[in-house]
């Protein structure tokens, strides 16, 4: 059987980094969440929710399972917008390409 990989997690204050690329960046005081891609930060607003037992490691399978999930959420809106971005640069040259033909 296949060892799953674990979700990196660093936490630097108050602010927690989940994941390498995308990154999910939350804020535990003001809940502010971001999504870093690259050079970009993206704006996440669903709330992540993690317990301070689960932030001091009293229960790990709980804390790899709600990191999973948030983690996998924010992958997939990180994709989501990379998808709609190249969607909307194809629309925005077959647009220039149509009204350049005469």
């Amino acid at each position: 059987m296949e060892e799953k990989e674990h979700i990196r997690m660093k936490r630097e204050g108050s602010i927690l980094y989940i994941g390498e690329s995308p990154q999910l960046i939350v804020d535990l005081e003001t809940q502010e969440n971001y999504i870093r891609t690259g050079e970009r930060i993206l704006a996440y607003r669903r709330e992540v929710l993690l317990s301070p037992d689960l932030l001091a490691g009293k229960r790990p399978q709980v804390l790899e399972t709600a990191l999973e999930y948030y983690y996998r959420q924010a992958c997939e809106t990180a994709e989501g917008i990379r998808i709609a971005e190249e969607y909307g640069k194809q629309r925005m040259r077959e647009t220039a390409r149509i009204q350049e033909t005469p």
